[in-house]
């Protein structure tokens, strides 16, 4: 690794954080040197569920579409309402007509409200998830229940990745999820030169109190606005040591 080029830290299962590190522009993977360490494994956990007369399925994660498949799922006549666009790929990929959310669970169920969409929906997803989205939907009229299909299991930093981070150079680390968040927040006691780019506010909100200062948000809450914010924050790293 070089000794001066910033440190991309990407702690998604491994399967996420390839296909986010080849998201980033050829000059911006040039510009850095990166470090994968999976904070987060998944689990198919299962079963697939009974989907006879459901109208449509809600998918807050690819992660969620993985262990659909891994089960047997197959694509139905049937839409798939997907949190954001690397979801909604990877149910196209699988065969699914796709609606695209906005990119949180809030989004998703303001959407589902504003389409009219007709029950029975089902959310499939991990056993960890935020936004009571079947409780909500149902809340509001909309028949919605849920199934969990995998397990995600919280993991740590190794001793080489602790070595690397206690290197003087600068450090950028994506945050996806409040969970992911609060796991890394945890790890990352010690290493000052971290900064962080969260996909939303609540995904800030949920690393240690007093790190504003250390974190920015995306301005939109999907990988595309990750992408964007990483390479803001390269760019930005890159420029202050030239005028250095």
């Amino acid at each position: 690794m070089g000794a001066q080029s910033p440190l991309l830290l990407l702690t998604r299962p491994q399967a996420s954080s390839d296909a986010f590190w080849q998201d980033l522009p050829h000059e911006i993977r040039d510009a850095v040197d990166i470090l994968i360490n999976p904070l987060m494994s998944i689990e198919v956990s299962g079963p697939l569920p009974d989907l006879t007369g459901v109208a449509g399925l809600i998918f807050t994660s690819a992660n969620a579409l993985d262990a659909y498949a891994k089960l047997g799922g197959t694509a139905l006549n049937i839409p798939v309402i997907a949190v954001g666009t690397s979801t909604g790929r990877a149910a196209q990929v699988l065969g699914f007509e796709t609606d695209i959310a906005g990119g949180t669970a809030e989004q998703v169920i303001e959407h589902v409200l504003r389409q009219s969409y007709r029950g029975p929906l089902l959310h499939l997803r991990g056993e960890n998830a935020i936004g009571e989205i079947a409780a909500r939907l149902s809340a509001a009229g909309v028949e919605t229940s849920e199934a969990v299909l995998y397990r995600q299991r919280l993991g740590s930093f190794s001793e080489a990745t602790r070595e690397a981070l206690s290197q003087d150079r600068p450090i950028i680390a994506p945050v996806f999820s409040p969970r992911t968040a609060r796991q890394l927040g945890r790890e990352s006691m010690g290493f000052e030169q971290i900064r962080f780019g969260a996909i939303s506010q609540a995904v800030a909100d949920a690393l240690p109190v007093g790190w504003p200062h250390r974190t920015r948000v995306a301005q939109r809450p999907d990988r595309s606005g990750m992408v964007e914010l990483v390479k803001d924050m390269i760019m930005d790293v890159a420029n202050l040591e030239r005028r250095q």
